[in-house]
């Protein structure tokens, strides 16, 4: 009866071969790096644009990404807007895009004809390319 040690053998002896290389994605930080964002089944590239907003106080330029709301941003890069529902469903963030286009699909409030006119709610905009927008004209949408 022979053992069970009898057929064991030990790697020892095999030769070595390069281990393959493992490519794995990048984690989300790494991936922020390089201007990705990750979702579950997909990695896309994510574009960022300049908004340039013409304020009552001056003319403003800051970076937005293309997912990104153009009021949120422009919050956080520290300039004040005027704004109220954060939803597209009112006049209070309203402006005028006075070169570039942005997708502002998210509203509710403004018409199909407002919106080729060039009225914008920054509130539910997102850049898709460049952008200039006249800020705080509330009073000339609705007149």
């Amino acid at each position: 009866m022979a053992s069970l040690s009898s057929t064991m053998f030990s790697t020892a002896m095999l030769p070595r071969k390069p281990a393959a290389a493992v490519v794995s994605l990048p984690s989300f930080k790494q991936a922020a790096l390089f201007g990705l964002k990750s979702a579950p089944s997909r990695l896309t590239c994510m574009a960022t644009y300049n908004v340039t907003l013409i304020t009552p106080e001056g003319e403003v330029v800051f970076p937005c990404d293309d997912d990104v709301y153009i009021l949120d941003q422009a919050e956080e890069a520290g300039y004040d807007l005027p704004y109220s529902c954060r939803a597209g469903s009112c006049s209070s963030c309203a402006g005028k895009v006075v070169k570039g286009a942005v997708d502002q699909s998210d509203g509710s409030f403004l018409e199909d004809e407002q919106m080729e006119e060039g009225w914008v709610l920054t509130c539910v905009a997102y850049p898709t390319g460049d952008v200039v927008i006249e800020t705080h004209k509330e009073e000339e949408l609705t007149a």
